[in-house]
């Protein structure tokens, strides 16, 4: 009981602890400011009060039950006020904080000896340069170093107090915690290796890019199957013969898969945005030699533009390496994007660090309504993040479905996460209830009709033993590696990757989802240790909808690396100066997911507007009252159901660097006997266990938790 206990505090909404100080009369309270996390973490240290930490102040949104009310009703079909959204002018006056409220804000934060103080677009938001010894005496809060994981993470432990005369106005002061630096870029490469700065990256102007480190695969596959390999012994439950990897689908690929090419829309008139932190300094040249060499038109001031905060490109040297996987994460959302709906205009906006900053990006761009449709490529990993945070967010998302704005982001590519948080769930933000969560498939094209099988995404992957490649259709091998436990002998396969989804305990079940969402999959809590627990009330389940996210069926993208002199390292590159290349590799997590979907709305959009009809806005409502395709045919409705390969089913992945390894990589299916250690012993009752993702997430038929709603195919759904 007491490992329950711990477990479901950490997944659920925060705690708050008494001030240990502060009781002065005029001031009060500001609730839901401590993470649940920190409960639970040892505290490790205590950082200088002369530490640089930068904070935002979040203000509470003016006759938020009534801006909610009008979220819900512009969103759902067959409302009078479908599709009649807000304008900012008038969510301004009617919704946004008083500007003496956050001019209050920014002197309160002035005299606490506070810098660089900002007011946000719609007041939504004060931001200012403190240090530590400037929180702990202006918010009346400790700051300690916890340990969280394999993170130092720093936090208060107490609800910070502020002069009584903003209780009520204040919601959430992000940066008392470091829990916003928990975000991170959802995507998987299994070709290209860890990002290593080059020599000359101290002092630089311009940060180099990393240099290239790719480990292809000598063999895989231009469509699903056209090259097998038929090894000596047959691996366990799979067949003898199998297909290698897909080398990387083409935007032509992936458009002829969910009917993009069958359609007369190109997402012309609607602007997409993605926001991640940093900038690659080579981002739309990188976008430019991707659409040259995949027929899409060039980026331009016409139809690209970044929003960057100054002096981005010098990256701060402790940053350099978290600075790389989100240059990454950039050209794979860039090449996503202008690769589904290649006439859409696209917005980078970009933020100096994955703090504070990604969240003050997020909101300019919703408050300032930059763009028709948002695309956000990150998260946290869970849900262990202060309750004010979830209420701060959520009035921003419910701005966004007000005025209009389709806001999605990827459900995250480490499976149920029961094995790395104790307990299954989805993932903030895709758990919130006023965003399009998109989950991750494994997509086998078949040929350039776009014919396809798809299932959703989730990697087992075992080395076979003893293995000789002797060609790329013939290899000889004892079968898999295998481990004894339990008096039992089994093949060694270990989770990799997959969709993430699964039920919330921070938000409700939204009205939307009451008809489609099973019971079991709205209130069961399901523990690693095997446990369950049965919620009293339903809860949202993520994802809404989902595209191809499988690294292993992924998807090729374009970035710039530095030159590393080695063949290996440098295959699939091409030289551009004298010490970098521009490499082109497969790519996938539901980091590719959510910027394809964004592509998919900014087509329906598109389709709406010219039938004279109003854009999606939030999508949710719109999609469950669509209701899913047969699972048999991917072509039979707007959004169609996926379910689980009927036989076991995997792919075979080489090695450049060693022609005599090979993985057997599952496609949606988990063998017989896993060991989730250091938890238990997963035993399925079939010899194969299809539709598992990681160890409680499935895609049983109807609604499941890996890919909500299905896939869409694009000729009937901008039929609606």
């Amino acid at each position: 009981m007491a490992n329950r206990t711990r477990r479901l505090l950490l997944a659920s909404a925060a705690l708050v602890a008494a001030a240990p100080a502060l009781h002065a009369a005029d001031t009060a309270t500001i609730p839901g400011n401590v993470a649940a996390w920190v409960a639970v973490a040892p505290a490790i240290g205590t950082p200088s009060g002369s530490k640089a930490v930068a904070i935002v102040v979040h203000m509470a949104l003016r006759h938020r039950d009534e801006l909610k009310q009008v979220a819900d009703e512009v969103s759902k079909p067959g409302s009078p006020m479908y599709g009649h959204y807000l304008t900012p002018s008038t969510f301004r006056s009617e919704f946004a904080p008083a500007a003496e409220d956050a001019a209050a804000v920014a002197a309160m934060l002035n005299r606490a000896g506070m810098s660089e103080i900002t007011v946000g677009p719609a007041n939504a938001y004060v931001s200012a340069l403190a240090t530590v010894g400037q929180l702990r005496s202006a918010f009346g809060v400790t700051q300690k170093t916890y340990r969280y994981g394999a993170m130092a993470l720093r936090a208060n432990r107490e609800a910070p107090r502020v002069p009584a005369a903003m209780a009520g106005k204040i919601l959430y002061i992000e940066g008392l915690d470091d829990t916003t630096f928990l975000k991170q870029p959802l995507h998987r490469s299994v070709t290209v290796g860890a990002a290593i700065a080059p020599a000359n990256v101290a002092g630089a102007t311009v940060t180099p890019p990393p240099v290239a480190a790719s480990n292809p695969s000598p063999y895989c596959d231009t469509y699903f199957g056209d090259l097998k390999a038929t090894l000596s012994t047959k691996p366990g439950v799979y067949d003898k013969t199998m297909p290698w990897l897909i080398c990387g689908y083409t935007p032509a690929q992936v458009q002829a898969a969910y009917g993009f090419d069958k359609v007369k829309y190109d997402g012309a008139g609607v602007t997409v945005a993605f926001i991640d932190a940093y900038a690659s300094p080579t981002l739309q040249a990188d976008g430019n030699k991707y659409a040259k060499n995949h027929d899409l038109p060039s980026l331009t001031a016409a139809n690209f533009k970044q929003i960057i905060p100054t002096g981005i490109y010098d990256v701060p040297a402790a940053q350099v390496t978290n600075a790389y996987g989100w240059w990454e994460e950039q050209s794979l959302d860039l090449a996503a994007i202008h690769g589904s709906a290649p006439g859409a205009s696209i917005v980078y906006v970009g933020s100096t660090d994955n703090g504070v900053a990604l969240t003050v990006a997020l909101l300019n761009t919703i408050y300032n309504k930059q763009a028709d449709i948002i695309t956000n490529s990150y998260g946290n990993g869970g849900e262990a993040v202060p309750a004010a945070d979830v209420a701060m967010e959520d009035q921003a998302f419910m701005t966004a479905a007000a005025e209009g704005i389709t806001v999605l982001f990827s459900s995250g590519d480490d499976g149920d996460l029961s094995q790395l948080n104790g307990v299954a769930s989805g993932s903030w933000e895709a758990t919130s209830a006023y965003v399009t969560g998109v989950g991750g498939t494994s997509l086998g094209v078949k040929n350039a009709a776009g014919n396809k099988i798809e299932y959703g995404w989730g990697n087992y992957r075992d080395l076979l033993a003893d293995a000789t490649v002797n060609s790329s259709t013939s290899i000889t091998t004892s079968g898999l590696t295998t481990t004894t436990a339990y008096g039992l002998t089994f093949a060694d396969f270990t989770f990799y990757s997959g969709s993430g989804g699964g039920i919330s305990l921070l938000e409700a079940q939204p009205a939307y989802q009451a008809t489609l969402v099973s019971s079991a999959l709205a209130t069961t809590l399901n523990e690693a240790s095997g446990d369950t627990v049965t919620l009293p009330t339903p809860m949202r389940v993520s994802p809404d909808v989902a595209m191809v996210g499988d690294p292993y069926t992924g998807y090729l993208f374009g970035e710039t690396f530095t030159i590393a002199g080695s063949k290996l390292a440098d295959s699939g590159c091409t030289k551009s100066t004298a010490t970098t290349e521009y490499c082109e590799n497969d790519i996938g997590g539901t980091s590719l997911s959510s910027p394809l979907m964004a592509g998919t709305v900014a087509v329906l959009n598109q389709a709406r507007l010219a039938r004279g009809k109003a854009v999606v806005g939030f999508a949710n409502p719109l999609f469950y009252s669509i209701g899913m395709g047969t699972a048999t045919n991917y072509k039979a409705g707007a959004l169609n159901a996926i379910t689980p390969p009927t036989t076991a089913t995997a792919v075979l992945r080489g090695y450049a660097a060693d022609l005599n390894e090979v993985r057997v990589v599952t496609i949606n299916s988990v063998p017989t006997l896993i060991i989730t250690a250091p938890f238990a012993l997963q035993v399925c009752s079939a010899k194969i266990c299809e539709g598992l993702d990681d160890v409680f997430n499935d895609t049983s038929p109807g609604y499941n938790d890996v890919t909500g709603l299905g896939v869409p195919y694009l000729p009937n759904l901008v039929k609606e």
